[in-house]
């Protein structure tokens, strides 16, 4: 998601970050996290390519693709090469990530919606988290 792209999507039935990114944009994503904390602060597409694959069956082309679409969103940054590949970056955190897009919806929300957004906020009380009941129906 760009956050200054006017056709950017909120999507309200999904959880977490796929509300504002695609499915393997959100792994992607995850895993560069992960990865340029843990290790180092660049990943190369192979790396990435790598760790996916053991989740899923995923073509070295799509997380390539995907990973040179982050870049053009400003999710992702090319910080340089090695050999023929791309070394990538993340352009914020994980938490500078979720503050920005949060931000970009409060916001929208609170410039279209002013009263409603305010009184919403003002009267707000956090939803007690659901309980888990330990054995699945069926």
């Amino acid at each position: 998601m760009r956050l200054d792209d006017i056709n950017a999507s909120f999507r309200f039935n999904q959880k977490g970050l796929r509300k504002f990114l695609g499915d393997l944009e959100v792994d992607i994503m995850e895993l560069v996290w992960k990865s340029t904390n843990a290790n180092n602060s660049t990943v190369k597409v192979r790396e990435i390519y790598e760790l996916l694959r053991r989740q899923r069956d995923i073509a070295y082309t799509t997380v390539m693709t995907t990973m040179v679409r982050l870049a053009e969103k400003g999710i992702l940054r090319i910080v340089d090469k090695a050999g023929l590949a791309n070394c990538y970056a993340p352009e914020k955190s994980k938490e500078e990530f979720i503050a920005g897009v949060v931000d970009k919806v409060l916001g929208i929300f609170l410039d279209e919606f002013p009263n409603e957004s305010n009184e919403f906020l003002s009267s707000y009380k956090p939803r007690a988290p659901k309980k888990s009941s330990g054995s699945k129906k069926r």
